[in-house]
């Protein structure tokens, strides 16, 4: 990590990764972004249980200032073969759905620019994930973030930041919350391959500053294949890790989550 943080701020004082700009330019003109997506299944016969999953990505640009908020939800529901006899009989059926996923992320950003390539960031956020031992995770976060390439197709953004986060845990939990000072490090990158299609993938890392082995990692790659002026198509892929997973007393939740997802985009501004 500490290697990482270091080869990331030289690059980031490079300016011959990215054009210079006077210090505190604006931008030319103001400009609104507003995008949703939307993904989900639903079954009834033999199996009965629907999962649905929504993003709304929303960001605005005026002068040297930048907001964005970033909300998703997935939430699934189903009835479940209870005496494992491979069928739902008639009392499974009557009885009530019970949670399969739920999760519920959204963060709200400030980015001020000291140019066209680079800012300086504040974010707040939460994370609601029962299925990962989070009643509610809240966590805010400062940061430089800097864009290394910025051509037509092509793009690579690093980020160095802290992070600070309070842990509110499930029941059953002992201690049931932890506050937690993290380093951050982040590498957005994105190509267009023609006008219809393009990729892109972000990683980043949090290492707990007060205990190295307490690590986590997130990486998002995404497909996205464009269908009219309005709608896309996209593939994700996003990948969760936690070296030490919220633990209970004689359980431990998993230290990786995957969720693979085709989704509906609406670029509504």
């Amino acid at each position: 990590m500490i290697w990482l943080l270091l080869s990331l701020t030289a690059l980031a004082a490079d300016p011959e990764f990215a054009g210079t700009e006077e210090e505190g330019q604006a931008f030319e003109e103001s400009e609104t972004t507003l995008s949703a997506e939307f993904g989900g299944a639903y079954t009834t016969g033999n199996t009965e249980f629907y999962n649905i999953n929504g993003t709304i990505d929303f960001g605005r640009k005026w002068d040297r200032n930048k907001l964005s908020l970033v909300g998703s939800v997935l939430i699934g529901e189903g009835r479940i073969d209870a005496d494992g006899n491979g069928t739902l009989d008639d009392t499974e059926r009557a009885a009530d759905r019970i949670d399969t996923a739920q999760k519920i992320t959204g963060d709200l950003r400030y980015d001020r620019f000291v140019g066209d390539s680079a800012s300086l960031y504040v974010l707040v956020g939460g994370l609601k994930d029962k299925f990962s031992g989070f009643d509610l995770r809240s966590h805010e976060q400062f940061g430089y973030s800097r864009l290394l390439i910025d051509t037509e197709p092509t793009t690579l953004r690093v980020e160095l930041g802290v992070d600070y986060a309070q842990e509110n845990y499930v029941e059953g939990i002992d201690p049931n919350t932890r506050n937690i000072i993290a380093g951050r490090a982040l590498i957005g990158f994105s190509h267009a391959f023609n006008d219809n299609v393009s990729f892109s993938e972000t990683a980043e890392v949090f290492e707990n500053v007060l205990d190295p082995v307490d690590l986590r990692v997130n990486n998002i790659a995404a497909l996205n294949s464009k269908l009219t002026d309005k709608f896309s198509l996209k593939l994700s892929h996003e990948l969760r890790f936690d070296n030490q997973p919220v633990a209970g007393d004689t359980f431990t939740f998993r230290k990786l989550d995957q969720t693979t997802m085709v989704t509906v985009v609406a670029s509504l501004l």
